[in-house]
């Protein structure tokens, strides 16, 4: 059975996700935001991530380039979500971008797309052992568009 991790802080859009992957055979796991998902994602090793672009503490594409920065982490494809009309970076961080709202039909079709090619590539996924643990100071901190930094 493929893991899913759906990352969003929008609890209601979490809930009618997991109830239409699970409803396809997934587990599902969540996370409310980027920094949670770190740890989550190292943990437990899903096979494909779907997370929402714009998040507190830390937003997704922070979190894309986390994730695309590990050895363990960085085979797992992942389908980035958004409303906004947000810059696409040049070399995006993640595998497919689809924008909110997406039909059901439409954003199951590329997560059968995405699990059939990293399975195709990579085997099935098998998590890794012996991995040093998540710590605060490993996790990316929040990023967004035109954001100041110091």
């Amino acid at each position: 059975m493929f893991v899913i991790l759906l990352v969003d802080d929008d609890t209601k859009f979490l809930l009618a996700l997991r109830t239409v992957l699970e409803g396809e055979g997934y587990r599902v796991l969540s996370a409310p935001d980027g920094k949670i998902a770190v740890a989550t994602a190292m943990q437990q090793r899903p096979d494909l991530i779907v997370t929402d672009w714009i998040m507190p503490r830390v937003d997704g594409v922070a979190f894309c380039r986390w994730l695309k920065s590990r050895p363990a982490t960085d085979s797992i494809p992942v389908v980035m979500l958004s409303a906004a009309l947000l810059p696409l970076p040049a070399e995006p961080p993640w595998n497919v971008f689809l924008r909110k709202p997406v039909s059901t039909e439409r954003l199951l079709e590329v997560v059968a797309s995405c699990l059939d090619e990293r399975v195709r590539l990579f085997g099935p996924f098998t998590p890794a052992r012996n991995e040093s643990p998540v710590t605060a100071a490993s996790v990316p901190q929040r990023t967004l568009p035109n954001e100041q930094r110091d």
